[in-house]
């Protein structure tokens, strides 16, 4: 049975917070690790509304919420203008250990 990487990562997840917090099945962790993301997620809903707003995870990164007004696109076949939808997007900006990592040293010649 072949894992994808993202079950890979999942699982990984799973065992570090498994062995972190002493618990005593995966099932409890899988339980935890989703409560948190459902946290965020929720906030992140909540606040959609709100330009700019930050939510910001110490070390790991921060997600910003910003709001894109739709613009008049010429469409080429028909030669109309029509108005995009605006559209709430959430970023996330990597933060501390991770952000550092990002970053590949240049093999010197």
């Amino acid at each position: 049975m072949s894992t994808g990487k993202s079950k890979a990562g999942r699982e990984e997840l799973t065992s570090v917070v498994q062995s972190s917090l002493n618990l005593g099945t995966k099932k409890e962790a899988e339980k935890i690790i989703d409560t948190v993301i459902s946290a965020i997620e929720e906030v992140l809903i909540n606040n959609l509304a709100q330009d700019q707003f930050t939510l910001k995870l110490n070390h790991l990164g921060k997600f910003t919420v910003k709001h894109k007004p739709g613009i008049f696109r010429k469409i080429p076949f028909t030669g109309e203008s029509k108005m995009t939808d605006s559209k709430r997007k959430i970023k996330f900006v990597s933060l501390g250990d991770l952000r550092r990592c990002e970053k590949v040293e240049k093999p010197t010649t």
